[in-house]
This record gives structure tokens, sequence and C-alpha cells, in this order.
């Protein structure tokens, strides 16, 4: 009775452990975001799908604000060809902005200064309260992690390998980002990737 006991105990150990795993994963890419870290981004997203994801959730209006942005990034020699061969073909905003790099920008974690991405500080933006503040452990990374999950709209798993989750923006109430996770190869092992993501209220 013991052993089974033993067992069960495990089992369900390690099914809560795998639960939480994901929403772990998607912590770790935002904070990649907010560090600007692309290494981490590079092998965490799946770009190709996210790029689609994110252009069936943003309206036409919402694109044309973003291609006439000043500080879009640049369309790269490959994407100017296109464009100028076929401008029917000719990549949108979001093929340039959905990168490793620019990602963050495009979610407000950072920011296009100079023609350089920095840290989105200083942007006159009011920081609302954290989920521990006042206590010992307010900035850390406990904190960080207790005041998303507090953001936290939904969780649903689809399948053992897909999940997605619904995150209500830190600074505009009633705007959430809609992420799919799935369990993939990542390069150096196996974990949760960021494969779609969708922005629930288009206006940016």
């Amino acid at each position: 009775m013991q052993r089974l006991l033993r067992v069960i105990l495990i089992v369900l150990g390690l099914s809560v452990a795998y639960a939480a795993w994901p929403f772990y994963s998607a912590f770790k890419i935002r904070e990649a975001m907010v560090a600007g870290d692309t290494a981490t981004l590079t092998h965490s997203v799946e770009w190709t799908s996210v790029r689609a994801s994110l252009k069936a959730s943003i309206s036409a209006e919402a694109l044309a604000r973003l291609e006439a942005d000043p500080n879009a990034p640049p369309p790269s020699v490959w994407q100017r060809v296109k464009s100028a061969v076929a401008p029917r073909m000719a990549d949108s905003v979001i093929d340039r902005y959905v990168t490793p790099e620019y990602l963050p920008v495009l979610l407000g974690y950072r920011r296009i200064w100079r023609g350089t991405v920095q840290p989105a500080l200083g942007l006159g933006r009011e920081e609302p309260p954290t989920a521990l503040a006042g206590t010992l452990f307010a900035g850390s990374v406990v904190d960080r992690f207790a005041s998303s999950w507090k953001r936290l709209r939904r969780g649903v798993f689809y399948s053992p390998t897909r999940i997605e989750i619904e995150i209500e923006d830190k600074y505009k109430p009633g705007l959430s980002y809609v992420s799919t996770l799935e369990f993939k190869a990542l390069g150096w092992g196996f974990g949760w990737k960021l494969t779609g993501l969708a922005i629930a209220d288009a206006g940016l």
C-alpha cells in the first residue's frame, strides 16, 4: 500500500510539474523579450507560424499604422528585391517586426531609439503595482512571475503537447495576448515552443 501511495504521489507530482512547465516557458519567453535576449528568442519561437498568426489577428488599419511608423524596421535587401519585382507579393511590416530583435518592440517590451533597439524605459508609462510590492520579494523573479500569473485569463490544454495561454497586457486593460505553445525539439533538447501569437484587441 505504501509503495502504491508513493507511486501515486510521484505521478501526481510529475503531472503538476508538466502542467506548470508551459506557463513557466511562456514567462521565460516574456523575460527574454524584456531583456532583448535574441539568442533565447531564436530557439524558443517558431517564427514562420507566429508571423502567420499575428497577421491573421491584426486589422488592416493597425498594419497600415505600423507601416507608416518612421521607426518601423527597414526591409531587408531580399524584401526590397521582392517588392520591386512583384509588388503584390511584398512582405508586410509584420514580416519585418516578427524577428528575435523586433518582436519585443512590437509588443512594447523594447523600443527603437536612434536606430537601435533599447529597453522600453522612461516612456511616461505609469508602472502598475506588482503582485508582491511592499514585500521582501518585490522586484524579484518571483514577483515578476506572480505578476504575470495575476494577469492570466486562461490556460487551456488542447492536447498533452499543445496549450493556449491568454494573458492581459500589463499597461492596457482589455488588451490581451493569446499564445500557443507546443512541446517540440528546441535544438538542445525538448521543451515548450511558442508557435502562435494573436492579439485579442488589434488596436495596437
